[in-house]
């Protein structure tokens, strides 16, 4: 009898292989497997989670805390500073691309070997109706100056925040001319180091819950800290105060200057930092607190680094930036994303500009952080995870430069679900492609040296003078993402046991 046969087979042998799909899985450009490479991805993502869990972990309550009982104890030193306002707290600092400070100097902290997890607070000093006339918008720029009333209910401002007044806004393109012909203002970033200083319990008056409002950002969580000795590179002591190295002296202002009516976003950082600074002398260990081992003024903001009691203990960064609130929108601000209508009725915030050439020396940037969160609560889980894995390993290469990619990184990411399909996005096997996709993207916007603001048409953010030499090496990682997640992962897999990569302290503890 004949046997059946499978085409030319026989039937109890085994099926003809599937036809050859084309391979879909493979990155072009590296070769890597986009398989592996999400595989990677969600392994950085539970290496570094927080407590196994979204929520803030004990140790990052008490830091949070121990930084309101200090800014409370500045409003007992200078009543200028509000004494009951809203704090915004985003996970990731300044470094990790939080903010948009634009291409400046941040000073020598990375991630592992001076701290563990960073944050930013947005703490207003000042507060503005933005229906008046004080903002003068540069129309050109991201920029802005405030022109300070002369009265607000019932105080003269002006008299009050003399030793924080700058020129005026400048008109037409004589006055830019005039204010660059005398000279850049500059920047001093100055330091405070206390290895065994910390903020007493605060009393029923100075309850940290008079801070109505302290949205944190859910983003990756902190790892484990070993040891409070920095690095030799990190600072320059010269007694308890100490200077950074390429800094410029802050501006003094003549008797002239004290006349002009516009709020000098760097008068402010040094008022804020000197207000801190300050207050840290005073400091007396309390046991079981957190304690203030470093503080230093980089720019326009203050960087402080806080050792938890633990176990484990962890070394936490909070940048603090003294910003302006203002209540309502800015003219000619997108007011719609993909997302739906932005939150345009509450308020946006005006951060001190980095740039240290005038006039943006004089000038505030806008900032628009709090809807940044609302719209990060509409991203994709997929497409975030990917954004985190992007910055985990661009993190290496912008460390100690000027260039701005951490937050051109974060634009992109509005950017690309304004471009593509959610349910794309939404899908966790893309996830490696994302990542590679965000990385390409990056790398065109640093051969370019700009990118559109998403919240401001026409606006161009810059990518800096590193833009050049970044962009050699985020060549270089595109050729082999996979190891570069690998290393990440063992970054992540390092802190979480303590001591990190640099082995700060001499080992885990």
């Amino acid at each position: 009898m004949a046997s059946a046969v499978w085409g030319s087979a026989p039937w109890w042998g085994p099926p003809p292989p599937a036809p050859a799909r084309p391979l879909t899985d493979i990155d072009f450009c590296s070769g890597a497997q986009l398989q592996e490479l999400t595989q990677l991805i969600q392994e950085l993502g539970v290496q570094e989670s927080w407590s196994d869990g979204p929520k803030p972990g004990p140790d990052l309550l008490q830091a949070k805390d121990f930084v309101f009982s200090l800014l409370g104890l500045v409003h007992r030193r200078d009543p200028r500073f509000p004494p009951q306002t809203e704090l915004l707290l985003l996970r990731g600092g300044i470094r990790e691309g939080s903010l948009d400070l634009g291409p400046t100097p941040l000073g020598p902290y990375a991630r592992g070997p001076h701290y563990d997890a960073g944050f930013t607070l947005l703490v207003p000093v000042f507060s503005l109706d933005g229906t008046g006339q004080e903002l003068q918008l540069d129309v050109e720029s991201c920029y802005t100056w405030l022109c300070l009333p002369d009265l607000m209910r019932g105080t003269s401002v002006r008299e009050a925040w003399q030793d924080c007044l700058g020129p005026p806004a400048p008109i037409g393109r004589d006055s830019i001319h005039r204010l660059q012909s005398e000279g850049s203002p500059g920047d001093q970033q100055s330091s405070v180091d206390q290895t065994h200083d910390n903020v007493p319990e605060p009393g029923p008056q100075e309850s940290l819950e008079k801070s109505p409002s302290n949205a944190l950002d859910p983003e990756s969580p902190p790892q484990d800290v070993t040891d409070l000795v920095f690095p030799a590179p990190l600072k320059k002591s010269n007694g308890d105060i100490t200077e950074a190295e390429g800094i410029n002296p802050a501006p003094q202002l003549s008797e002239v200057w004290k006349a002009w009516p516009t709020l000098c976003p760097a008068q402010v950082a040094t008022w804020f930092f000197s207000s801190l600074a300050a207050v840290a002398k005073t400091l007396f260990p309390v046991p079981g607190a957190p304690r203030l081992v470093h503080a230093a003024r980089h720019a326009g903001f203050t960087t402080i680094l806080l050792a938890t009691p633990g176990p484990p203990r962890r070394l936490l960064l909070f940048d603090l930036i003294p910003v302006v609130s203002v209540t309502g929108w800015p003219e000619g601000a997108r007011n719609q994303s993909w997302a739906g209508p932005l939150d345009s009725e509450s308020s946006f915030y005006l951060v001190p500009s980095c740039r240290s050439e005038p006039p943006g020396a004089y000038s505030w940037q806008l900032c628009f952080a709090r809807q940044e969160l609302a719209l990060k609560a509409r991203i994709p889980a997929p497409l975030l995870q990917a954004h985190a894995a992007a910055q985990a390993v661009l993190r290496p290469l912008v460390a100690g430069t000027r260039a701005a990619a951490p937050y051109l990184l974060r634009t992109l990411l509005y950017w690309a679900c304004e471009r593509l399909p959610a349910h794309y996005l939404a899908r966790p096997e893309n996830a490696g492609a994302c990542c590679l996709g965000l990385l390409d993207e990056l790398g065109r916007v640093l051969e370019a040296g700009t990118l559109p603001h998403y919240f401001l048409s026409g606006r161009k953010l810059l990518a800096g003078e590193s833009a050049s030499v970044l962009l050699a090496a985020l060549a270089r990682l595109r050729g082999d993402p996979a190891q570069a997640l690998r290393a990440a992962v063992e970054e992540a897999k390092a802190a979480r046991k303590g001591g990190g990569l640099a082995g700060v302290g001499g080992g885990a503890h």
